[in-house]
Parts: structure tokens; sequence; C-alpha cells
């Protein structure tokens, strides 16, 4: 297996405002002596994603993944802010970097920010030129516009993170969350992450809470464009990586071993480039 979806951080409240609350039992350092205990034998590699938004991320990752032999790809922080060819240029000369991500779900207006942001994509079809995917950091209520994000951005692969954050408990919200989806299958350059979901299920949730999020996500996307990562440690704020894995054989269960395959290493390979 390829987990294509864990962070790593030396903990400061500064760097890391967004860990508070459920999450305080994280607000610490979470390093891969951390987390290499609990991976399980089948995991052959991992994908390391940013969580601060700032350029001494992608340096630390990089670091990282000089030391750590597991670290097969990296998920970096880009600035839309600065020069987007410039990045790219020094980028491109590192093999482990094979995409980026901006920390969009933050924005004051997401979906303002995705639709009007003329720097922002500018930036995301620079990437997409250079043939580095760009990950989608949403919630469900901005998807209407990550529809139209990833419409006009076509060049290349885009990843929607956790499902895109779907509502969870609420039919009328599933409703949703299905048309939503529906809107994204014709556009073959954009997969999903299946990851972070306990985190929006909250601690006392259970893997038959997601069940139907992960059929539908197989149906309408079929295994080529689904791709699994633990979300670890925010994930481990509420549940182990234990049960994580047990979470996704019961979400697998019923899957043929090619598509549990394909979900597990298949399209974290192809997308990242392994």
């Amino acid at each position: 297996m390829i987990d294509s979806h864990l962070h790593f951080w030396q903990y400061s409240a500064d760097d890391f405002p967004w860990i508070q609350g459920d999450l305080a039992p994280i607000a610490k350092d979470m390093l891969p002596k951390d987390l290499c205990p609990q991976l399980t034998e089948n995991i052959d590699g991992i994908i390391a994603v940013q969580a601060r938004p700032c350029a001494a991320e992608n340096d630390y990752l990089n670091d990282l993944a000089q030391q750590h032999e597991l670290i097969k790809g990296i998920v970096g922080w880009f600035d839309f802010e600065k020069d987007a060819e410039k990045q790219l240029e020094v980028f491109k000369r590192n093999s482990k970097m094979k995409g980026f991500r901006h920390m969009l779900q933050d924005e004051k207006n997401p979906s303002a920010y995705m639709t009007h942001h003329k720097r922002f994509n500018a930036g995301v079809e620079k990437i997409q030129q250079a043939e580095l995917l760009y990950g989608v950091l949403i919630h469900q209520k901005d998807l209407d516009a990550a529809v139209q994000f990833c419409q006009r951005h076509d060049r290349y692969e885009l990843v929607v993170d956790h499902l895109a954050k779907p509502q969870m408990y609420s039919k009328a919200g599933f409703e949703c969350w299905i048309k939503m989806m529906q809107r994204l299958v014709p556009l073959k350059h954009v997969n999903l992450k299946i990851s972070g979901l306990v985190t929006e299920g909250g601690p006392n949730c259970k893997a038959e809470d997601f069940q139907t999020h992960l059929d539908m996500a197989l149906e309408l996307f079929g295994p080529e464009r689904l791709v699994w990562g633990s979300d670890w440690p925010v994930s481990y704020a509420t549940h182990s990586y234990t049960q994580l894995m047990d979470f996704w054989q019961q979400w697998s269960r019923q899957w043929s071993d090619s598509e549990r395959l394909q979900v597990e290493s298949g399209t974290a390979q192809r997308l990242y480039k392994l």
C-alpha cells in the first residue's frame, strides 16, 4: 500500500493555529519516528503533504524525504503571490516534489478565491503545464466553485482531498454531495482522495458512517481515480492508525481484489509518478 496523505511537523502554536479544540491531542511534534511504529508491514511508501503555508515547509519536508526512504514524494506548498515560473524552476529539479497544495479551505471565501483570484488561477495553470498535480483542499460547501475550477484547469491531474470534506449525518447534504460528484465525473483529470473522513465524522464515528460515500465514489469514478490516504496525524487526534486500517478494510470488503489494489497503490503510483 501507498499512504498518499500524511503530515509531519515540529509543533509550535504560531505555525499551526488550526490545531486546537478536538485536535488538541496532536499539538506536539509529530515526526516519522512517531509514525513508523504504527505502520503495518504492507505500507510500502508514503506521500508527505504540506501542513504550513510557508516556503520553509517545503525545505522541511524535503529534508525528511532525504532522511527517510519511506517518503516517496512530497506535495508541497506553493506561494501564489510570487512568480510561479521561478518557483517551478526550483521545484522541477527535485524528483521528490510531486505537486502542490494551498490551504484553500482557510481562505475567507474559498469559492470566491477559486473563481476570482487571478494569480492563483495563473499559478495553477503553470503548475499543470509543468505536469505537477494540484491538491484541492475544500469543504463540501465550496464544491460548486470547485467544479468550475476543475473545468478551467484541465491540463493535468487534480486531486480533491478528503472527498471534499462531505457534510456528515445529513441526508440532504449527502444528496447534494452526490450531485456535485456527478458533475466531476466527466472531468477525467479529477481524482478523489479517500482521506480525512474521521475528522469530519468526529471522535465517535464508525466505519459504516462513511460506507455510502465510499460506495458512491467507487461507482462514479472507478478505482482508477481513487487514492487512499490516512491523513495522519490529523486523524490520530481521534483514531489510531490501526483503526484507520480497520476502517479501510471494512469499506473495501465488498470490492474486488483488483479494485482494492488499484486504490491502495495503483492510482498513487500513477499520480505521484512512483
